[in-house]
């Protein structure tokens, strides 16, 4: 794991700032954008991958928003793959995806978990309460941590590929130059290094929005972006 430089950037205006600024600005950022009258209660949400807290999103829903719609934006940002089944807890406690962010505001925090074999867990937190204007969608991320400064491991330059074979025992960031030259190359494998904490797991190369032509970048030996060709 690289050193966590929380870093983080605004989704609404591309402020970039700490996590715990970033936490400040959305808050006022989102209220500057807002149209007036007529207005509703707007729910503040920081989302972390449990055990990596340098991976965060901070979201915004309206109060009727419900755990199914918040379950598809972080499906979208951060981890579909393969359709996997995801559920909401409080405490042991299963909760309704029915169930309305604004209903489960008292418990102030709530854990997830998206595919039951190869789990990836979040943890959620309520951050504020306030009044604005209605929001479409209804659930809206406002800002994301900066993309982790992953290293080749065999060099200082930026890793853009990942072993998923080796990922558990030895080395498995790369670089475009020296994913050529390891052992697991032939098989092409690669995973594309991805700002998401489920990267590196099941099938997962970002976001759906964008996944179709992700795959079709690893399809090869190994993603090479542009900057990286010369």
């Amino acid at each position: 794991m690289p050193a966590n430089t929380s870093m983080g950037t605004c989704d609404l205006c591309g402020t970039t700032g700490r996590k715990a600024e970033m936490a400040r600005h959305v808050v006022a950022c989102a209220a500057e954008r807002d149209a007036g009258a007529p207005t509703e209660p707007l729910l503040h949400v920081r989302i972390e991958a449990a055990g990596a807290p340098e991976y965060w999103l901070h979201v915004e829903a309206r109060a009727g928003a419900t755990l199914q719609q918040l379950d598809a934006l972080l499906r979208a940002e951060w981890l579909e793959c393969c359709g996997h089944l995801s559920s909401f807890r409080v405490g042991r406690r299963e909760v309704s995806k029915r169930t309305s962010l604004l209903g489960l505001a008292p418990a102030k925090t709530f854990d997830y978990d998206y595919d039951f074999g190869s789990t990836t867990a979040l943890r959620g937190k309520f951050i504020a309460l306030r009044d604005g204007t209605p929001i479409r969608p209804a659930v809206r991320v406002l800002a994301r941590n900066a993309p982790l400064p992953w290293r080749c491991a065999e060099c200082e330059a930026a890793a853009v590929v990942l072993c998923p074979n080796c990922v558990d025992v030895e080395p498995s960031l790369f670089c475009s130059k020296h994913a050529s030259g390891h052992p697991c190359n032939a098989d092409e494998i690669w995973m594309p290094v991805v700002n998401s904490p489920r990267m590196g797991v099941c099938g997962y190369v970002g976001p759906t929005k964008r996944s179709r032509s992700r795959r079709a970048d690893v399809a090869g030996p190994f993603a090479v972006p542009e900057a990286d060709r010369a």
